[in-house]
């Protein structure tokens, strides 16, 4: 068994303001989503508890940290200036992997004023610096500066054994609708990449901001084309699919070529408990490479650090998720 490799997961902090937002945040589907932020939202997550997660982040001697998306809530520019500083108080973009949630596609907006500012922690590893079989599986590279577009997605980083890949089902939708979409093209390129990445015997793991599961979810809040990535998955598998979106732990699984994938769902790491089963947590995996009568695979430990408002700090929850 070789060496351990560890990484956290966090997703939909959601820990900005939309006080002093201006005129912006009272257009379109943008009203709904200010309304529920000062009714309900601001109330539920404390950029405190999220600023005690990156603390414990720092502690827990973790290589990669996986973001599945939903920092801000409602796309307004000032939101992404503030993520980006909480992106870099969590790591700099070469530890640091994001994927874009769909309150961070809210509605349409200039990547400009929105992406951009996240540019080095959406992007992909340097297609020079990938072998030409992954990168021949993905779409055009951005432009210095630029963060990959929905029509960019996949992205790929790979650290030794481990292949991180980024999906964008994030899009914008219509009002009291939250779903998500991959589409064809991103779709056949994963496909693609998986295989490969496979053939290589990478340790595959998935990033996604919708559940993928084909059940627990209403159809307005949805991954509309799971079915089809279930289908990707069944014909070539990966061994961990991770999402976000519910603030809820989710734990399913999926038929894989040789076996179960397991896909989990982590909640918000700024949550103040608003909900019994709403807590603040990360999770942090340990991936062990393993010599099998195959010639090679993978075990998968997890852990769940939440928080302890006596102690204003993240512990250790002993939990199982696999």
């Amino acid at each position: 068994m070789s060496a351990q490799f560890r990484f956290a997961h966090l997703s939909d902090w959601h820990a900005t303001t939309l006080a002093g937002g201006g005129s912006a945040r009272f257009r379109g589907k943008r009203i709904s989503g200010w309304a529920s932020w000062r009714l309900n939202r601001r109330r539920q997550h404390d950029p405190r508890i999220l600023e005690a997660a990156i603390r414990d982040v720092h502690t827990q001697g973790i290589e990669r940290v996986l973001v599945t998306g939903d920092l801000t809530h409602i796309s307004l520019e000032q939101e992404f200036r503030v993520a980006a500083r909480q992106l870099a108080e969590l790591g700099p973009p070469e530890r640091v992997f994001l994927i874009p949630g769909n309150h961070d596609c809210y509605v349409a907006t200039p990547a400009a004023e929105s992406w951009d500012h996240w540019a080095d922690y959406l992007s992909g590893d340097d297609r020079t610096e990938l072998d030409p079989e992954f990168a021949a599986c993905l779409g055009d590279p951005p432009a210095p500066g630029r963060a990959p577009r929905y029509e960019d997605y996949p992205t790929l980083r790979v650290s030794g054994r481990l292949a991180m890949i980024g999906l964008c089902s994030s899009i914008p939708t219509p009002i009291f609708r939250a779903g998500g979409l991959l589409g064809r093209t991103q779709m056949e390129r994963l496909e693609r990449l998986l295989s490969i990445l496979g053939e290589k015997r990478l340790c595959r793991v998935l990033m996604i901001h919708h559940p993928v599961a084909e059940t627990g979810e209403p159809e307005r809040r949805a991954l509309w084309d799971g079915a089809e990535l279930r289908a990707v998955l069944a014909r070539v598998g990966a061994e961990l699919v991770l999402h976000g979106h519910k603030h809820r732990r989710r734990v399913n699984f999926t038929a894989g070529p040789t076996g179960d994938v397991p896909i989990i769902g982590v909640p918000s790491s700024s949550e103040v408990g608003s909900k019994p089963d709403k807590p603040a947590q990360y999770h942090v995996y340990n991936v062990h490479e393993e010599s099998t009568s195959q010639g090679g695979g993978f075990r998968l430990e997890a852990e769940v650090r939440g928080y302890e408002a006596s102690s204003g700090e993240y512990v250790a929850v002993p939990d199982s998720l696999l």
